[in-house]
């Protein structure tokens, strides 16, 4: 991945806001239709985030979408501030109390799971570019459903992300 990646903020705000709407899932009003997405899963330890990342990489949709991607290793990162993707490693942060590490979270399992395809599929992509994006919205309706999707596609629009849609 490149070094420049001017749209970061933006998509880390955008993510945050889709999040707290899965959060609590159930019934979400858009724009006056009712959506029901899922409750975001949360993580207890390295294994569990690891047992997941194994099961999406496996799933039908992500092997059709992503042909030849190979596995990711999940492991603990020291400190509690970021995760990190990298060469087919990530690591997130796990300090703290079970049920409330930021990083024990579905969404950001999700996120460091789209630059791992990312990097196999646009390998000079900015990291948080439109690429980046298109990806893991298609990723997020291969394992959440198209209603979690849309909410993450319009959090994008309204934080001006542009987003390169994957061809299905």
């Amino acid at each position: 991945m490149t070094s420049h990646d001017r749209y970061r903020a933006a998509v880390y705000a955008a993510e945050d806001q889709w999040a707290r709407q899965l959060a609590r899932g159930g019934t979400v009003d858009f724009f006056g239709s009712q959506l029901r997405v899922p409750e975001e899963r949360r993580f207890a330890d390295i294994d569990s985030v690891q047992a997941y990342a194994d099961g999406v990489l496996s799933l039908i949709g992500v092997v059709t979408q992503w042909s030849g991607v190979g596995p990711v290793r999940v492991r603990e990162r020291s400190g509690d501030r970021r995760a990190h993707y990298s060469d087919g490693v990530i690591a997130l942060p796990l300090r703290g109390v079970v049920g409330e590490r930021w990083a024990a979270r579905e969404t950001v399992v999700l996120h460091e799971v789209t630059h791992h395809l990312v990097a196999h599929s646009h390998p000079t992509a900015p990291a948080h570019g439109p690429a980046f994006c298109g990806d893991e919205i298609r990723l997020v309706e291969i394992v959440l459903g198209p209603e979690a999707a849309l909410l993450l596609r319009a959090s994008f629009d309204g934080a001006g992300v542009p987003v390169l849609e994957r061809a299905r």
